[in-house]
Order: C-alpha cells, then structure tokens, then sequence
C-alpha cells in the first residue's frame, strides 16, 4: 500500500475531454507542480494519482505506457531469462504501477489486458527467483549486484538484509 502511494507520483499520459479556462493558463498547479494545459483530444503527461482522479471522473483516457505493451514486456522477459546475473531495466515502481493502471485503466490495454498481467506476474517470478538465487550462494566475502531492482523487489529482501546488518552490528561490538 506504501508503495503503490510512492508511485503514484510516476507520470503517465492521459487524453483529457475538457479545457480548462484561459485564466488558469489551462493548468492545474500542485505541489509537486503544474500539470497540464489540459485541452480536448490532445494527450499530456500528468501524475497517476491526477491520471486516476480525473478519469473517476470521466475528465480523461489514460493511456498505456511505452513500457506496459506485449512486445516490450516479452523482451524483458526474455532478458530476464536469458540473463542470470543482471536485472533489466524496469521503471522502479513498475509492479506498483501496473496493479494500479490493471484497476483503473482497463480500457487502456484493449484486448491484450490479460497478456499484459501475465507479462508482469511472469516477469515478476523471475525476477524473485533470480534474487533468491543470489542470496541463497552468498559465502564469505562476497558482492551481489542488485541494479535495477524496483521497489517491491526491495521490500522482500529488506529483512535479509536488514537481519544481516544487524548480526555485523552485534558482532562488531564484541
């Protein structure tokens, strides 16, 4: 749930249905910035928790990421078999990401939705049990090289590690 907090700030394209007044220079200002100008039929990048806001509201069409189509996901797929020791390059939150655009922005896949969550959940598994592997030979003096990794990855090996840290800590100490 935390994460998927964190990445709703990940921008996303969407096709708005409304304009806003030329007063507000047809933008929305936030915190985190000014998004927009927001005009019929013309596609503009904004934050996936905006993205969603607005279509609840039927105010836009989210659209779906470069990153998110079959052909991307099977190359990385395919990288990620064919590769033991690298992890290919995926957005940090893409997990967090993709459960959200599966929930809110169904129509954005057509019909390649359920190719796409297989894609993910595929990726996913694969992803894990490269991780486990490399954790599982770690002996002695030893580097493990977790580039690329995205934050749900992380959270699962957080207590290993953390675990181990806290055994270097106790150990120094004596």
């Amino acid at each position: 749930m935390q994460l998927e907090f964190f990445a709703e700030d990940d921008i996303v394209k969407i096709v708005p249905n409304f304009s806003l007044p030329t007063f507000s220079h047809s933008s929305i200002r936030c915190i985190g910035g000014a998004f927009g100008p927001f005009k019929p039929n013309i596609p503009v990048e904004v934050p996936i928790w905006l993205a969603v806001a607005l279509q609840k509201r039927n105010n836009c069409r989210i659209l779906q990421p470069d990153w998110l189509n079959t052909e991307t996901l099977q190359e990385a797929l395919d990288q990620e078999k064919n590769t033991a020791a690298v992890f290919h390059r995926l957005p940090f939150h893409y997990l967090e990401i993709s459960r959200i655009l599966f929930l809110h922005a169904k129509e954005a896949f057509g019909s390649n939705l359920l190719k796409v969550k297989e894609l993910v959940g595929d990726i996913c598994k694969v992803r894990l049990s490269k991780i486990n592997a490399g954790l599982q030979v770690l002996q002695g003096p030893m580097t493990v090289k977790l580039n690329n990794l995205s934050a749900a990855e992380c959270n699962v090996i957080r207590p290993f590690f953390q675990g181990a840290l806290d055994r270097f800590h106790l150990l120094a100490a004596v």
